[in-house]
């Protein structure tokens, strides 16, 4: 069995970094180990043609024309296209409904849609036209079924998870123990760039006795003289923002007391945003952190129920200062949760697993999805 692999960015440099051993095989969605179950995996250029790449942009309904149109007119030597974003082969998904395309369309669904007509239209005319999708959380697939009438047997929740084997860890995740002692050694982070509220967990650390590092952002969020002395924007060396090279991020990860993760979630957005922080989320929980989040409810995993980390409203000033505070004066909760966290990930949240389960849904695809 053989697959065609896109995505909504370069699969195809992910791919030869992780070969490399020098970017987490998670970001690839599963495949690097498909191969494990007897599915081979082809990676398209992620651009080849820079007019239909330009065309994508300007028409985004219709997907990226650029990777679907040399799906299209390849020789038969694949069984299926598995898209890890369900706007990447959009075109794919319809023509296949209309018996142009003769192979079977797998996306993954990282959010459901508003209940109005434009997105029940989009969802009529794409989405429910791949033959399957994985959705990433039960709340995704029961939006898409209860609000657009997507039939549950087409869809199943695979819980993304995290390439372990990146994110070392040890009972004291190599840092000191006055990490967790000492007040002035508990340093708080940030990382992200995407959905990310900043200014409310700037405002919140103002006057609180502990140090926040913030890492992602592509320029400065406010002028420096405006910025809590206890705040700072590290950059990398040579670099006017503070993006971190992945082996350096991991440093800091090691380092941090508690990850924070502040979303940018409007009222409005509440039930359809998409999972943004759930990267960073992984990533804490790997590093065996507590987090502070923003409360994101199209993730499927519950921080407090699991005992990981607190909950915050979006845009609480108020409730970001309290869950600081807290974890800030009780080292040996933070520690606890960041145990829990770890152990979480390795019975739940491990990348095998993610690819066991999808080359599963793969095959059943396969075998029951036969050409138009």
């Amino acid at each position: 069995m053989k697959v065609i692999f896109v995505n909504n960015y370069p699969m195809d440099g992910a791919w030869e970094l992780w070969k490399k051993r020098e970017f987490p095989a998670h970001h690839l969605w599963g495949a690097t180990q498909l191969q494990e179950y007897g599915i081979d995996v082809d990676i398209l250029p992620h651009e080849k043609f820079r007019f239909s790449k330009t065309l994508s942009n300007k028409i985004k309904l219709l997907g990226d024309l650029d990777q679907q149109i040399r799906i299209l007119f390849r020789k038969p030597d694949y069984d299926l296209v598995y898209s890890a974003h369900d706007l990447t082969t959009s075109l794919l998904a319809l023509l296949r409904s209309v018996g142009i395309f003769r192979k079977p369309v797998v996306a993954i669904m990282h959010r459901s849609f508003n209940d109005n007509f434009f997105g029940s239209l989009f969802v009529h005319l794409f989405v429910n036209k791949h033959d399957r999708l994985i959705c990433l959380s039960s709340r995704i697939r029961d939006q898409l079924r209860d609000r657009f009438g997507v039939s549950e047997k087409k869809m199943c929740v695979i819980e993304w998870a995290i390439d372990l084997s990146f994110y070392k860890y040890e009972s004291s995740n190599g840092a000191s123990s006055t990490q967790y002692e000492a007040t002035e050694s508990r340093i708080f982070i940030s990382v992200g760039k995407t959905g990310r509220d900043y200014q409310t967990l700037i405002e919140a650390f103002d006057g609180i006795n502990y140090s926040l590092k913030i890492y992602g952002v592509e320029k400065n969020i406010l002028p420096a003289s405006d910025l809590p002395t206890n705040v700072t924007l590290p950059a990398s060396e040579g670099k006017s923002n503070s993006f971190l090279p992945f082996d350096e991020l991991l440093k800091e990860y090691q380092r941090a007391y508690v990850i924070t993760i502040p979303l940018d979630i409007p009222p409005q957005k509440v039930d359809t945003v998409t999972l943004i922080g759930l990267t960073s989320l992984l990533e804490a929980m790997a590093m065996g952190k507590a987090v502070i989040m923003t409360r994101n409810r199209q993730i499927g995993i519950d921080v407090e129920k699991e005992g990981i980390g607190i909950f915050v409203e979006p845009g609480d000033v108020e409730g970001w200062k309290k869950a600081i505070s807290y974890l800030g004066t009780h080292p040996e909760i933070a520690l606890e949760m960041g145990h829990r966290a770890r152990q979480l990930c390795e019975g739940k949240y491990d990348l095998k697993n993610f690819a066991a389960k999808l080359a599963g849904f793969l095959k059943e695809t396969i075998n029951t999805c036969t050409s138009i």
